[in-house]
C-alpha cells in the first residue's frame, strides 16, 4: 500500500475516533427554556427548581427579575434576559420598556443596554413577544450589534413569535453566536393534552435532527407536566442549556468540515 494513502486513511480512523469519542453520548439534546420569569415569585422559583440543565429567560423590570435570577445563578442555572419587543397585534399586552418602531436606533441602543445591566448573570437574549419588530432588519440589526457590542459573547436565541422573524439571520450577521426555537409547549396552557402534543412533537424533533429547542411558561399545568415526566425524558435524551447546544452545534458542525476537507485531500 503507498505511503500516502496509508496515511490518509490512519487520518480518516483517527478523525472518526475523534468525533466518537467527543460524542460518546448519543442521546438527543433538548434545550428546555422557560420564558417570562419575573412576575411570579413562586411560580418562578418552581420553574426554577426543575431538574436538568435549563435556561430561564427573565423580563427586566419585572418585580422577581433580579431575585429569580440570583436564585437560578445560585442553582447554576443559565439565565438569559427575556427583552420585550413590540408586537403586531396593538392590543396585546405590553411590557413598559418595550423596544417600538418610534424609536431612533440610539434610542433602541440605550434602553437595550440599561436593560441588560440590569441582571449581571446573563448569558445571552431572547425576544419577548415582538412578532413584529422582528420582521425588520432597519430594527433588528441595531439590536444585535449593540448586543454585540456589550458582549461579544453573548448569544441570541430567536423566539420566533413571527414566522417572518429575521431576528436569527441578523444576529449571525452581527457576528452574534444564534438558534431559533422549535417548538413552544404551552400556548394552550390551559389544556394538559396540549401540552403533552407539543413536548412529544419537541421529542420527535430532537429524535430527526439530533437536537431541538423548546420554550415553555411558569404556568402552574406547564410546571406540573414538566415535574411530571422530565425525569423519564432524561434517559433517553440529554438535556443541556441553550449556550451548550450552540457549543455542541458549532463543534459537530466543525468537526464534519474537517472530515469533509481531509478526505477530500485523498483524491489530491
Amino acid at each position: 500500500m503507498p505511503y500516502s494513502l496509508f496515511a490518509g486513511l490512519l487520518l480518516v480512523t483517527t478523525l472518526y475516533s475523534s468525533i466518537a469519542s467527543s460524542n460518546a453520548d448519543q442521546r438527543p439534546l433538548l434545550s428546555l427554556v422557560i420564558d417570562d420569569l419575573g412576575y411570579s415569585l413562586q411560580l418562578g422559583r418552581e420553574a426554577i427548581k426543575l431538574k436538568g440543565d435549563h435556561t430561564y429567560a427573565i423580563i427586566p423590570g419585572t418585580s422577581y427579575a433580579k431575585k429569580l435570577a440570583r436564585l437560578a445563578d445560585t442553582l447554576q442555572k443559565e439565565v438569559i434576559l427575556h427583552l420585550p419587543l413590540q408586537a403586531s397585534n396593538p392590543g396585546a399586552p405590553s411590557e413598559p420598556n418595550a423596544l417600538d418602531e418610534t424609536m431612533t436606533e440610539n434610542q433602541l441602543s440605550n434602553n437595550l443596554v440599561s436593560m441588560l445591566d440590569e441582571i449581571s448573570m446573563i448569558k445571552g437574549v431572547n425576544n419577548h413577544m415582538g412578532s413584529h419588530l422582528t420582521q425588520f432588519d432597519y430594527f433588528m440589526r441595531p439590536i444585535m450589534d449593540s448586543i454585540k457590542a456589550y458582549n461579544p459573547n453573548f448569544y441570541f436565541l430567536d423566539s420566533r413569535t413571527s414566522p417572518k422573524s429575521i431576528a436569527y439571520s441578523e444576529a449571525v450577521n452581527s457576528g452574534l453566536s444564534s438558534i431559533s426555537r422549535d417548538v413552544f409547549l404551552d400556548n394552550e396552557y390551559e389544556n394538559p393534552e396540549s401540552i403533552h402534543l407539543q413536548f412529544q412533537i419537541w421529542l420527535q424533533k430532537a429524535r430527526k435532527q439530533g437536537h431541538a429547542v423548546a420554550i415553555g411558561h411558569p404556568h402552574s399545568t406547564t410546571i406540573a407536566y414538566l415535574q411530571e415526566n422530565l425525569p423519564e425524558t432524561m434517559a433517553k435524551f440529554r438535556f443541556v442549556s441553550v449556550s451548550k447546544l450552540i457549543k455542541q452545534k458549532f463543534e459537530s458542525s466543525r468537526a464534519a468540515e474537517n472530515l469533509h476537507a481531509d478526505t477530500s485531500s485523498l483524491g489530491d
